[in-house]
């Protein structure tokens, strides 16, 4: 039996963010994975994002467009293999199992079977698509945002259900590739991690994409009626559609009896539960990713994965959500970080906003949009506690800006920052002005 420090299950990106970290801190770690090594995830985060990262345009075929996703997938892997060489992880290629606190039975694709033996174990063997009763998965017709590749054509008319990053995402690829699109949430805010202003500017920029948002409403009933989809939602709303894609809905593990009698506790729809620190309830072993029932951003997956790794050895770090930037890919990018204007008070800051609206040029280029910049702060210490963008540039700020609010800058500090007229960051300067404004009001 192999020994190692740290045993990883899957090789996501949470999963091979973890493996790494764990090495570069001096670990021996083994990364067990039955297929290549990052390409699921990366082919359902960029399924409909490929324009900028290669040939492709908008007139380009999908056929054309698979096989530059397929290519780029091919090149992200090897990538992802080429690093977890360079830190000597030890890659293992099979399906496995945790067969005990420390082991794991692995099941080789080449036939063979191995049993490993590792200190600590972090579990990132990812999820799979949850469907409603009222909606079961159907080849070609209820889907998941993962079978979006996969299809031959796309839709001429199709529903996406559900929220963030991953919905919304999903709904303005679609509209890119030319389908008409339905928007469909049950919950009335497209991101609950942002004010209310920010989502009504979200709502606005997809629906000048043609987009139909239908937030706050739950699907009645739908069916078949020769090639279409007749949807029902709540307050009676109709339409027709070729396709219903669920994106964001997800289900835990498989073999949930196994776990379980290891001591591993699991909440609804599979999901395992963690701690802070990213550990299972039982001692030793991490879980990380959306194993932990939720589709992880690309950020916070690997620090969800860094977070385990230096715990697994010896180190006492903690998670934080709201610390890690997020970043959603749309008309303009949209990304934040920290407390947002409901959630600040839940961490004990007396919240005070400043708000800068940047509006387009009036030229009529659908590609000009309007920018929104928010600083949240704490009345009493002025530092910044938050920030909410939707810019062309928000990935370009927003990680400089936790490590701002981590350094303890001060609404003061911002506002009297000299920037160049037209930078990015002029209109967060503009926004801190704003705050201070507020922060002096009685």
């Amino acid at each position: 039996m192999e020994q190692f420090d740290v045993l990883v299950l899957g090789g996501g990106l949470a999963g091979v963010s973890a493996a790494i970290r764990a090495a570069e801190l001096g670990a021996k770690v083994s990364l067990i994975e039955k297929g290549d090594i990052g390409r699921v995830g990366f082919q359902r985060r960029h399924a409909l994002f490929m324009e900028g990262r290669s040939t492709i345009s908008p007139s380009s075929s999908w056929d054309e467009y698979k096989t530059a996703l397929n290519l780029e997938a091919e090149d992200y892997c090897q990538s992802l293999r080429d690093k977890l060489d360079a830190v000597n992880v030890s890659i293992v290629e099979g399906e496995g199992k945790l067969a005990n606190q420390g082991e794991m039975s692995v099941q080789l694709n080449d036939g063979g079977h191995l049993l490993l033996k590792g200190k600590t174990v972090i579990l990132a063997c990812g999820s799979a698509p949850r469907f409603p009763s009222t909606l079961p998965h159907e080849d070609g017709v209820v889907i998941s945002i993962e079978e979006i590749s996969q299809l031959p054509t796309l839709p001429e008319k199709v529903m996406v259900i559900g929220r963030g990053s991953s919905a919304c995402e999903t709904a303005l690829g679609l509209q890119k590739r030319g389908c008409k699109v339905f928007l469909c949430s049950e919950q009335k805010e497209l991101f609950s991690e942002m004010d209310e202003d920010f989502n009504i500017e979200i709502e606005r920029q997809l629906k000048e994409r043609k987009i139909k948002i239908l937030a706050g409403k739950k699907l009645i009933s739908f069916y078949k009626t020769g090639g279409e989809l007749e949807v029902t939602l709540e307050t009676g709303i109709k339409f027709s559609a070729h396709q219903i894609v669920i994106a964001g809905d997800r289900r835990g593990v498989e073999g949930i009896s196994e776990i379980e009698k290891l001591g591993i506790r699991l909440g609804e729809h599979q999901k395992i539960f963690v701690d802070e620190a990213m550990m299972t309830s039982l001692p030793g072993v991490y879980a990380v990713g959306s194993v932990a029932g939720e589709l992880t951003s690309d950020t916070l997956s690997q620090e969800e994965g860094k977070v385990a790794a230096e715990n697994t050895l010896g180190k006492k770090k903690k998670l934080n959500r709201e610390w890690v930037p997020q970043i959603a890919r749309l008309s303009s990018d949209v990304a934040y970080v920290g407390c947002n204007m409901k959630t600040a008070g839940h961490q004990g800051f007396h919240p005070v906003e400043g708000v800068f609206d940047r509006e387009p040029h009036a030229d009529g280029n659908l590609a000009q949009v309007k920018e929104k910049y928010k600083i949240v702060a704490d009345k009493r210490t002025r530092l910044i506690v938050g920030v909410q963008i939707i810019s062309k540039r928000s990935s370009d700020w927003i990680s400089m800006f936790l490590l701002l609010i981590k350094k303890g800058v001060t609404v003061g500090n911002l506002a009297n920052s000299i920037s160049p007229e037209g930078a990015g960051i002029s209109g967060l300067c503009e926004a801190a002005r704003n705050c201070a404004r507020a922060l002096k009001a009685p």
